[in-house]
């Protein structure tokens, strides 16, 4: 079909909506720009190092307002502006998919959904809607949605240790995944794989629904002997040995996203090199964690994230698909990001549970199903930026950064773990341990903090010096700013 021609206009007067997070060390140039044409086109434009660094081309979805009263409309998409517009690919909220670049209209709500990744042309994604007649039809940019294509939820899955010595059960894992519609991020130890088993890798990816993570070269304890070659070492290996999927692809650039830590031990030293690496986050062991790592602004990475539940007999592993069933059904409820891991290695397959759980959790048309690296690739494009006021020319809305608690590592921990937060200013506060009840265990601080970063060790202990007992707690700190709370786990 012919694609009709468009006139352009001579006036190119803009509205330009700038997102509010700028890269570091980038001039304060912002990292996203949504420019809206009075030629009915919108221009959304990445950072070129952004672009670069990680790919990004995993499709974000990008909400409209469309004139009411209208059934037929079309979205178009190119890269350039010397390219030919393309329509793009329609879904309905009745047919499922996931991560494929595809607009989808509720005229219900006078709303339209386009998910499309940036490109190896540009470092700009053009969007025009038009009618039946191909003309163009006035469309206002929103927001960037949550999740894709404004699902109710995420689900993603890790696996772990992939090497020569489990090859054949992670193969049959990636099968009953794949078999399920379930995204699988596998977490390869890459000094343990040979020949025959990167050829089996490979086979897993191109099959779909196999993302690579890195797991180290070794999966060594704390502190590491090589701590370059574990991390950075071992993305490298992956980049190397296998050819990626297209969401880990820009141009001839490839991309790791996700370290997923030996033991889920971590420190400072693993966490600034995972850093170094341009890992956007890392996944540590411990389970009731449904959502995102915060971004730290000064490692430009997330902080580290457990998991939700790790199905099968295993560590924090359940083989109790009550639990498991019913811990997705409240992720579900509130929105969050259902996380299931699993050690393919031990997982049980001749047993009811993992079937059980798979059947429950898949095919949901509600649910975006998604690897793990590639569900923070496109976080680090929308969670950053605030829902645009296009009520106001040129509004921009700053992310609050006056107060910030980090996650604590390492977590889980046995003894002693660090306790790290920045205050933007001089800032009374009072940080507490507490219990699951609320109780207060022990008060690290009551007083006045300068501006800048503080960090501080807990051993343990209670207020009178006594150890206490395994468990969940919660590191909380009272401010001028709010309160501001972390989960804690700690193993004996």
């Amino acid at each position: 079909m012919e694609k009709p021609a468009y006139k352009s206009s001579r006036s190119y007067i803009s509205l330009v909506f700038i997102l509010s997070l700028t890269l570091a060390n980038s001039t304060r140039r912002p990292l996203v720009q949504v420019e809206s044409r009075d030629r009915n086109e919108t221009i959304i434009s990445v950072h070129h190092q952004a672009h670069l660094d990680y790919g990004l081309s995993y499709p974000m979805t990008y909400e409209f307002n469309i004139p009411a009263n209208g059934s037929d409309y079309h979205a178009n998409v190119r890269f350039r502006s010397d390219q030919e517009w393309t329509e793009m690919l329609e879904k309905t909220s009745e047919d499922f998919f996931n991560g494929i670049e595809v607009v989808r209209f509720d005229h219900d709500a006078d709303k339209a959904y386009v998910s499309v990744g940036f490109s190896s042309f540009s470092d700009s994604i053009y969007i025009m809607f038009t009618n039946a007649e191909g003309t163009p039809i006035s469309a206002i940019f929103q927001q960037t949605t949550t999740y894709y294509d404004d699902r109710d939820a995420a689900v993603t899955a890790t696996a772990d240790d992939w090497a020569d010595w489990c090859n054949e059960k992670f193969i049959q894992t990636c099968h009953i995944f794949r078999s399920h519609n379930l995204w699988l991020s596998t977490a390869i130890v890459t000094h343990g794989v040979g020949e025959d088993t990167w050829a089996d890798i490979q086979a897993q990816i191109d099959s779909g629904y196999v993302e690579p993570v890195s797991h180290s070269r070794t999966h060594p304890y704390v502190p590491y002997e090589d701590l370059e070659g574990e991390v950075f070492g071992c993305k490298q290996d992956l980049i190397d040995n296998l050819d990626l999927p297209d969401h880990n692809r820009y141009g001839d650039n490839e991309y790791i996203y996700a370290w997923v830590a030996p033991y889920g031990e971590y420190d400072d030293d693993i966490d600034s090199m995972v850093s170094v690496s341009k890992y956007l986050t890392t996944r540590l062991y411990y389970p009731d964690d449904h959502g995102f790592g915060t971004w730290d602004n000064d490692l430009n990475k997330y902080d580290p994230v457990g998991v939700s539940r790790e199905v099968g007999p295993l560590w924090v592993g359940t083989t109790d698909t009550v639990d498991l069933n019913n811990t997705f059904d409240e992720v579900l409820s509130s929105g969050g990001v259902y996380h299931v891991m699993c050690h393919p290695n031990v997982i049980e397959w001749d047993q009811d549970y993992p079937w059980a759980h798979l059947e429950h959790i898949s095919n949901r048309r509600n649910v975006w199903y998604v690897g793990f690296g590639h569900l923070y690739a496109y976080h680090f494009l929308q969670s950053e930026y605030p829902s645009l006021d296009l009520k106001v020319a040129g509004s921009v809305k700053m992310v609050p950064t006056s107060f910030k608690l980090y996650q604590n590592y390492p977590n889980p921990f046995n003894s002693r773990t660090k306790i790290r937060f920045y205050s933007e200013y001089n800032n009374s506060i009072s940080l507490n341990i507490t219990d699951l009840n609320g109780n207060i265990i022990k008060n690290i601080i009551n007083n006045t903090v300068l501006m800048g970063y503080h960090t501080f060790d807990w051993d343990g202990t209670n207020d009178i010096g006594v150890p206490v007992s395994a468990g969940i707690y919660f590191v909380s700190i009272r401010s001028n700013d709010g309160i501001h709370t972390r989960k804690m786990v700690l193993l004996k």
